[in-house]
Order: C-alpha cells, then sequence, then structure tokens
C-alpha cells in the first residue's frame, strides 16, 4: 500500500476542517455522544469491508 494512500484528498481536509469548526460550538456532552456514534460507524465499516473481502474472488490478477 502506498504512504499517498493515508494522506486525506482535498474535499476530506476540507470536511474535516468543518467538523472541527462545528466541534468548537457544542457541548462535551454533544461531543462524547458523537464520538461514541463515530466510532459505533467506524466498527460497522470495519465489519462491511471486512465482509466484503471474504466475498470476493480469490483469483490471480492479470
Amino acid at each position: 500500500m502506498k504512504p499517498e494512500s493515508f494522506d486525506l484528498t482535498i474535499e476530506q481536509m476540507f470536511e474535516f476542517r468543518r467538523m472541527q469548526d462545528a466541534a468548537a460550538d457544542i457541548s462535551q456532552e454533544q461531543a462524547l455522544e458523537l464520538l461514541v456514534q463515530a466510532s459505533r460507524l467506524l466498527m460497522i465499516k470495519s465489519n462491511v469491508i471486512r465482509d466484503l473481502m471474504r466475498q470476493a474472488p480469490l483469483e490471480p490478477l492479470g
């Protein structure tokens, strides 16, 4: 995997900055709830990727 794969795209950097700005205007309780929701979504994303990888045919490329 290329090191660039770990970089954010321009669009992602913009969205990240928007999220940072929005986070400055919410309470600690709201921030904690969003963190918990984001963690859950990341876990679901990992499960979906794992399931898709299991379903992918393992044929040689080329």
